[in-house]
């Protein structure tokens, strides 16, 4: 939802002559968009895929940007289609444990969807590797348009009940997230200092979950702070601008927006080693073997105590406006191509 408001927004800014018409589901948290706002009565993601490929179609439109990996298979009026979800495509089809997220059916309309759009965009160079290397022929037509850096409130607020030192990760229910191992290697990190730093968990877990967060951190479990969702921004980045560290272990990411959120206020960051996350923090990051929870404590202690170097968060160069102007020259582009 940050990322299509704020792209959104930049559209409208660099571009204001391209009319928006935005179509959102009963359900979408989302917050104000420019242009018109349309709520589709949609009652489930099923019934959302039944009006991609009967009811849209028939709209009329100039160009239609499809943000979230699926659009209408039949119909010639031209499509922008963006890639999010890693799980479709080379890597993430085969990491376990994660077979709910990517059903076939899901996988085959992504497929079938990046075939038939006039131009498919991938939000990291190592997303468009995934892709390619699932369905090569849409190379001629894959654009790689990075997502941005965070366009932050101007105040920051306190978050209530936070501790006053703190390791950061952001969480959800996801299993390849893997907050489990942050836990674990926080609570190997404790066992083995006399820092006696909080474990702050921002976002949502299963009840499930959490029994296992709390069980993992041990004899720590008073120091971890599971806060849930933040949905003010302002107090997200009071969170992040005032962590000692930032800590993602996660083993999947297209686009991560959370060590770009962490490096943007100059929170050190401890990083599993995959490419989305090498490609976004620009190498300025203290990098784990996905799952080693010893090798993030040693590089905690590192981080904490000062004895690291070449970490020092570099901020994320593409703006929103980049990612915009870049979005609409696409549009551009194959609008141009049909007429």
């Amino acid at each position: 939802m940050t990322y299509l408001e704020q792209q959104l927004a930049a559209i409208s800014r660099v571009s204001p002559d391209i009319e928006l018409h935005n179509l959102v589901s009963p359900w979408g948290q989302i917050g104000p968009l420019p242009g018109a706002v349309e709520t589709v009565r949609i009652r489930s993601v099923p019934t959302r895929f039944l009006y991609e490929q009967t009811r849209l179609p028939l709209r009329k439109f100039d160009l239609l940007y499809c943000p979230a990996n699926f659009g209408p298979l039949l119909g010639r009026r031209p499509m922008v289609l963006t890639l999010h979800n890693a799980h479709y495509y080379r890597t993430g089809l085969k990491l376990k444990g994660t077979e709910h997220l990517r059903p076939w059916w899901k996988v085959k309309a992504n497929h079938l969807a990046m075939r038939r759009a006039d131009a498919v965009v991938a939000i990291s160079n190592s997303q468009a590797e995934e892709a390619i290397a699932s369905v090569p022929d849409i190379a001629h037509k894959l654009y790689v348009i990075h997502s941005a850096s965070p366009d932050w409130p101007r105040t920051c607020v306190r978050r209530e009940n936070l501790p006053d030192d703190y390791v950061l990760t952001v969480a959800s229910s996801a299993t390849h997230k893997r907050t489990v191992d942050v836990v674990a290697g926080w609570a190997n990190f404790l066992d083995n200092t006399a820092w006696g730093l909080s474990l702050v968990v921002v976002g949502s877990t299963t009840p499930e979950q959490t029994k296992q967060l709390v069980r993992v951190a041990g004899r720590h479990r008073g120091l971890l702070k599971m806060i849930g969702p933040i949905f003010d921004r302002s107090q997200l980045r009071h969170v992040y601008e005032n962590a000692q560290a930032f800590v993602s272990m996660s083993q999947l990411e297209s686009f991560p927006l959370t060590p770009v959120e962490a490096a943007s206020v100059g929170c050190p960051m401890v990083l599993s080693d995959i490419p989305a996350h090498r490609e976004v923090s620009q190498g300025t990051a203290l990098f784990v073997r996905p799952g080693d929870a010893l090798g993030q404590s040693r590089k905690l202690d590192l981080l904490i105590g000062g004895n690291a170097s070449g970490c020092h968060p570099a901020p994320w160069p593409v703006s929103w406006d980049d990612n915009a102007r870049s979005l609409v020259r696409v549009f551009s582009s194959v609008s141009a191509a049909l007429t």
